[in-house]
């Protein structure tokens, strides 16, 4: 598991004075970043092995709004590991109020785009972002 601070900037609201939906996908890929930099996998160590981590599909789940200002932890875990893929599960909290909750399936592939198994470095790394079961 990895935790991620972010303030709520006002250029990024809608015209709600919420933050935009479409900016949650940035927080939630900034905090993914941290968590890989955080394990040695950071995106340029990545792509100087030759590698690099895509998503191939998100899943988000809207609860409240979050505003200027506000503090918001994104808790980033990995779900699942396949060979090539992982799923990762993020929320995001402001304070004791859950913002949303978003599934996100990744893939390593090589620099052209194409699947590959990924590394042993990437693996032990995402391993120690795995969730703990009961």
């Amino acid at each position: 598991m990895h935790r991620t601070t972010i303030h709520v900037r006002w250029a990024e609201l809608d015209p709600y004075h919420h933050v935009n939906h479409a900016t949650y996908l940035s927080y939630l890929e900034h905090a993914r970043i941290s968590a890989l930099e955080h394990i040695d996998s950071g995106m340029d160590a990545l792509a100087a092995a030759g590698f690099q981590v895509v998503v191939a599909r998100v899943d988000i789940r809207f609860i409240a709004p979050a505003a200027a200002g506000d503090e918001l932890v994104i808790t980033s875990r990995v779900a699942s590991l396949g060979a090539s893929a992982s799923t990762w599960r993020q929320r995001i909290d402001r304070g004791d109020e859950r913002v949303l909750d978003a599934t996100i399936e990744a893939a390593c592939t090589n620099l052209a785009g194409k699947p590959v198994r990924m590394p042993a470095g990437l693996r032990r790394g995402l391993q120690t972002l795995m969730e703990v079961t009961a």
